[in-house]
């Protein structure tokens, strides 16, 4: 995978632009800064790292895909709570108003991957985007990742 040199290739290509006087340098300035920052490094590692180590199925762009997905989630998790907690949700018509990604399918740990915004969980205010399922009513899902919600309904 390339992703490092997919990024030092965009940055280049940046470069060669700029000299150009095609694009504003400001804008192009800005955008490199951002490239080369070591966010932008520790993203690239993490995802490289998700990318590694996922057994995801399916072609190459269902695995980037999915990996994009884990490391948005993975970012996300590492903000916010650290401990376990017990998030209480009401079993309704409407559904809890969150969706998930991960699972056996992927061999992952199950994660929030995004709260209606409106729904349930939106409203009762347990739950964000990136949170790790630990268990559903009392039944233990997979545990690994910072942010250990359990849902109950």
């Amino acid at each position: 995978m390339g992703v490092c040199s997919d990024v030092c290739r965009v940055v280049e290509l940046l470069d060669r632009l700029q000299r150009s006087g095609e694009l504003p340098p400001p804008k192009l300035q800005a955008l490199q800064r951002v490239l080369q920052s070591k966010f932008c490094a520790a993203i690239r590692e993490v995802y490289e790292q998700l990318y590694d180590t996922l057994d995801i199925a399916g072609g190459p762009e269902v695995r980037a895909q999915a990996v994009a997905k884990a490391t948005v989630a993975a970012f996300a998790a590492s903000e916010g709570h650290a401990h376990p907690r017990v998030v209480e949700l009401p079993k309704t018509d409407e559904g809890l108003g969150f969706n998930i990604m991960g699972g056996k399918e992927q061999n992952s740990p199950i994660y929030i991957s995004r709260v209606i915004p409106g729904g349930v969980a939106d409203r009762q205010g347990g739950l964000k985007r990136g949170d790790q399922l630990l268990s559903v009513n009392g039944v233990v899902r997979r545990s690994q990742g910072k942010r250990k919600p359990q849902v109950n309904w």
